[in-house]
């Protein structure tokens, strides 16, 4: 399947910002109480994520929403 660079640069920058905070993909989903392979399939571009999400995944990983979407615009 084909992504836009767009998916791929918000994939990106959560696993970026995921690293960061020092966190594996089942700790982050386990603190979004999602499955424990929910953030690896976001970051593989299995699934995608939508603005609520994004947003929920920013605050668990105790970053700026705005900033990190930002930070995937950069990308």
């Amino acid at each position: 399947m084909k992504y836009s660079a767009r998916q791929r640069a918000v994939a990106a920058a959560l696993r970026k910002a995921r690293e960061a905070a020092g966190l594996s993909q089942r700790q982050l989903s386990e603190r979004l109480q999602q499955p424990p392979n929910w953030i690896q399939r976001i970051e593989s571009l299995e699934r995608r994520v939508d603005v609520a999400e994004f947003i929920a995944i920013a605050k668990a990983l105790g970053a700026d929403p705005a900033e990190l979407f930002q930070d995937a615009l950069g990308s």
